[in-house]
């Protein structure tokens, strides 16, 4: 069968469907065509749900998420200066549970209404108050007529002694995590309620000028020269800076002064009625490079608002022209999974971030030990955001579960698989000492930090071992 030509198809019986595999020999060529897989992968890394992390809402999601998200109260991790409390933080907001696909997102706030620690009613610390001579506004809306925030303390962003410390603050988080892998992504907050840069509504605090508000953004992007980070709405701080993202707290909502705002500030600019400045759209590519997120919009009836059938169809439109990659803490998360909005929930996750489906493989049928291994692969991204991390491309040879030999194919770089198809070539010298034999020719993206696969393929999960590399084919080693 050398120069003959073959097809063979193999029907695996899942849920009463048949799947088909496709091989195809030329030759000395195969061309393996798996069947795509339509369920979503809710644990593949940096992208779906965001749990909040810290209890008792820890508890409460049913839905299977990737990331955790904390909140970063600088009262909590420094109440007396110089004396961080960091392992009391972690344990609190659940970092234990970063191992794995589980990662987590940081946000700095200094201004969290309604909500802050016991005995406190301000976020900040007590010695930074002081030092502060108390500089900045309490306010309480739970009194007023308009929209009720709670209470709370707006520090005076313009002091030069909070941005002192501030500064300080931030390097000593990037000292703690600018290189932790259990960090995905650094949301650049701090300024306004929640860090959502706003002091909305009226009487609740004042925002900085532009020239003042550049000075925190500074301090984020000089800390963590490592992690991505994000900022509320795009702003002229980070104009050509590729590796800052967005993140729009108001998913779903379909208001004009929401999300389809939010997506007009990035496409034409705007000039801010909170810092006075002028800020430029971002480059029309930008999401190629840099993250989008958020959390959908608070609503009296909850996440499954955003799921409704009058609604849906608007949210994933959101959701594909920011190619949003995560939604969280404010999700469908703790939906429990039920006929009513299970599909919808599905739909959502197939959506956002990257989905990588394998079209076909076209490798060598067999070789002499020594020689070149050559293997082409049709790539499509069927998500809306590529991945925002390299990690490495994987060739595996192996005997049933046990792996012979493994190769990192340095010259890919999987952030470069954007929404659409890509073929991605491959070569590599087998061992010399390898025995002659059949050998399964597999394929896998490994997470670095935990050197394992950690990345799932949308097609015939009977095709993916138990340490999550995927079987393309069987090569003999002459």
């Amino acid at each position: 069968m050398s120069n003959g030509f073959f097809i063979l198809a193999v029907c695996i019986i899942m849920t009463s469907t048949c799947i088909m595999d496709e091989y195809y020999q030329d030759g000395e060529q195969i061309t393996f065509i798996p069947e795509p897989y339509d369920q979503p992968f809710p644990r593949n890394p940096f992208k779906g749900w965001v749990a909040w992390g810290r209890s008792p809402e820890y508890d409460g999601y049913t839905q299977p998420y990737s990331m955790l998200y904390a909140r970063v109260f600088w009262a909590q991790i420094e109440p007396q200066k110089h004396q961080f409390n960091w392992l009391d933080f972690e344990r609190e907001w659940h970092f234990n549970a970063a191992t794995e696909n589980t990662k987590i997102i940081l946000r700095v706030v200094l201004d969290n209404p309604g909500e802050h620690l016991p005995g406190m009613n301000k976020d900040i610390p007590d010695w930074l108050f002081e030092q502060m001579a108390g500089g900045g506004t309490f306010y309480t809306t739970k009194s007023r007529g308009d929209t009720d925030i709670g209470n709370g303390f707006s520090p005076d962003y313009t002091n030069s002694e909070l941005i002192k410390e501030h500064k300080r603050f931030i390097n000593a988080l990037g000292k703690r995590y600018n290189n932790d892998p259990r960090i995905a992504f650094i949301q650049i907050g701090s300024l306004g309620h929640w860090g959502e840069w706003h002091t909305w509504p009226e009487g609740t605090g004042a925002f900085p000028p532009y020239e003042t508000a550049s000075l925190y953004v500074a301090h984020y992007t000089e800390a963590f020269p490592n992690k991505l980070l994000l900022i509320r709405r795009p702003l002229q701080y980070h104009a050509g800076a590729p590796l800052v993202g967005v993140y729009n707290d108001v998913i779903g909502d379909n208001n004009a002064w929401a999300t389809p705002r939010w997506l007009e500030m990035i496409a034409m600019g705007y000039t801010s009625e909170w810092d006075g400045g002028t800020h430029p759209p971002l480059v029309s590519d930008w999401w190629q490079r840099a993250p989008s997120g958020g959390e959908l919009a608070s609503h009296p009836n909850g996440a499954n608002h955003w799921l409704e059938s009058g609604n849906l169809e608007t949210t994933l439109q959101q959701l594909k022209d920011s190619h949003t990659s995560w939604i969280g803490p404010s999700s469908p998360g703790k939906l429990a999974n039920s006929v009513d909005y299970q599909a919808q929930i599905d739909r959502m996750l197939k959506t956002i971030g990257y989905r990588f489906v394998i079209l076909k493989v076209v490798y060598s049928s067999w070789m002499r030990a020594g020689d070149i291994f050559s293997a082409t692969l049709s790539i499509e991204n069927q998500g809306v955001a590529p991945i925002y991390y390299n990690w490495p491309l994987e060739l595996t040879l192996s005997e049933g579960e046990h792996t012979v030999f493994s190769h990192l194919a340095q010259n890919i770089d999987i952030r470069n698989w954007l929404p659409g198809t890509h073929e991605v070539k491959i070569e590599l010298q087998v061992p010399p000492q390898l025995d002659k034999g059949t050998y399964n020719f597999g394929v896998a993206l490994i997470d670095p930090d935990q050197n394992r696969p950690a990345i799932e393929f949308a097609i015939d999960q009977s095709l993916r071992r138990q340490d999550g590399r995927y079987i393309m084919g069987r090569v003999e080693i002459k």
